[in-house]
């Protein structure tokens, strides 16, 4: 505990066998030789944290500032307590990451090497590209919107299990896995778009793919309001 003073431990041989906990702290920076594991905390400023393994968390964060994480390409990231990120959370590396968030969540310019899984119950926007080489599923609550409308790059299916208005755009193609959107959906690519699951659209759907690509939407979807075909 450091109640108004910031808390670095970046030292690159630490090794911290249980959990570490941040009961008051302004910015936080923790590097891990190895896995960390975070237990309940509460950050008034800004987290960092690099490790070597995996990133987990024991315990809900609450971080007024940024979260800033970096596991390695080849370990996953998995924050999926009662968390809530009051700024951009970004993923410097990771394979597969989870975050769960208890109001709205912003995802900063971040490399996933393997899925991403977000679940909140606000919106969930971001303010920086993101590159997701696996499977995107994305949870808001269906009142609540998803706006991704950075260069971002969304190799594998992306799916929406629940959300209002959604908004996506892709710098390449992208696949919609089985998708609910209680709202509107609108898509702009600069490739094809196409379905591996069932997409089901209460409200409009506005698809752009480029001149030059194609769109495929050939699954069993139910386009509730007009579709529309910009290019």
């Amino acid at each position: 505990s450091a109640a108004g003073f910031d808390i670095t431990l970046g030292e690159a041989d630490n090794i911290f066998g249980s959990a570490v906990a941040i009961l008051a702290a302004d910015d936080v920076i923790l590097n891990a030789n190895g896995a960390i594991d975070l237990g309940a905390s509460t950050i008034s400023g800004n987290l960092a944290v690099t490790a070597t393994g995996a990133i987990t968390d024991s315990g809900a964060l609450n971080i007024t500032g940024t979260t800033t994480l970096a596991a390695g390409s080849a370990n996953a990231i998995t924050l999926d307590d009662a968390n809530d990120f009051g700024g951009a959370v970004s993923i410097t590396t990771g394979r597969d990451v989870t975050l769960n968030d208890t109001g709205a969540i912003d995802v900063g310019a971040s490399t996933i090497s393997g899925n991403l899984s977000v679940t909140a119950a606000g919106g969930i926007t971001d303010s920086g590209a993101l590159d997701v080489s696996g499977t995107t599923r994305l949870a808001a609550g269906s009142a609540n919107d998803i706006l991704l409308d950075a260069a971002n790059n969304f190799v594998g299916a992306i799916s929406v299990t629940s959300a209002n208005d959604v908004t996506l755009n892709d710098s390449g193609a992208i696949d919609f896995g089985s998708s609910m959107i209680s709202g509107n959906l609108a898509v702009t690519a600069n490739g094809a778009i196409t379905d591996s699951g069932a997409l089901n659209v209460t409200g409009t759907t506005s698809l752009s793919a480029g001149s030059a690509n194609d769109i495929t939407l050939d699954a069993a979807n139910d386009f509730g309001g007009a579709v529309l075909i910009t290019t």
